[in-house]
């Protein structure tokens, strides 16, 4: 007997969710904050990326509330399609037809950053390339410090599956490093449910994003034209 299997594939359309909280005196600078809405089969994605969609709209959001508006615009985009598999992933999925479909727009995107690593505590910022060292860096610490976010020296060059195909079309990105002891405990198991996240964590992301977005948007840094140092920042990561 021989025995054969059949898998079935569906053909269907993702969506990208988009909202902008337009910019008071540049809304045509954008900021991206990057997480996608599809999880894993077996758990609720809760941590992946359900945290991650929570951490960047209540960000914008409590930066709205405030009653006063950046200067640049911050752009939440909850991402289709993350989970697809290579090679199509940064090409066929949410962030990679986001990308594409920006065109000459892509070049008043300033910054991106991805939120997809759960929802514990952030320990590191980490910037672009030049940025290490610089003002701003040592502005966005002054900020974060009390909440436990160090300086970091490593470059940010990926920004993450989402965002990361706006990359190699020009966009930097920052990255507010995670800790993930035990997310991979988590991630893609039937274990991936709201009672894993830890509020106080989540709250932590929450004042780290919105700290350092309030900087950027209210800034007048071009991360594009930073070019590297040679001195690095300190204390370091």
């Amino acid at each position: 007997m021989r025995l054969t299997s059949t898998a079935r594939t569906y053909r269907t359309t993702s969506q990208n969710v988009i909202g902008d909280l337009p910019g008071a005196t540049r809304a045509d600078e954008i900021i991206v904050l990057g997480s996608h809405m599809d999880s894993w089969d077996l758990g609720t994605g809760a941590i992946d990326d359900g945290a991650g969609g929570a951490i960047t709209i209540a960000a914008a959001k409590a930066i709205a509330d405030s009653g006063r508006r950046p200067a640049r615009t911050l752009r939440v985009i909850f991402y289709g399609s993350e989970e697809v598999a290579q090679p199509t992933a940064q090409t066929g999925n949410g962030g990679g037809v986001y990308a594409r479909g920006q065109g000459a727009a892509l070049d008043k995107h300033i910054i991106a950053g991805e939120s997809d690593f759960g929802a514990d505590r952030v320990y590191a910022l980490r910037l672009p390339a030049g940025a290490q060292g610089s003002d701003f860096q040592k502005a966005a610490i002054r900020v974060l410090y009390p909440i436990g976010v160090l300086a970091s020296d490593r470059v940010e060059t990926e920004g993450g599956v989402d965002v990361g195909p706006m990359g190699p079309l020009g966009v930097p990105f920052f990255g507010l490093a995670q800790d993930g002891t035990r997310y991979f405990d988590l991630h893609h198991t039937a274990n991936d449910t709201l009672d894993k996240i830890d509020p106080a964590q989540l709250n932590q992301n929450v004042a780290a994003w919105a700290g350092l977005l309030w900087l950027i948007a209210d800034s007048d840094v071009d991360f594009r034209a930073m070019k590297p140092t040679t001195t690095p920042a300190t204390p370091t990561r």
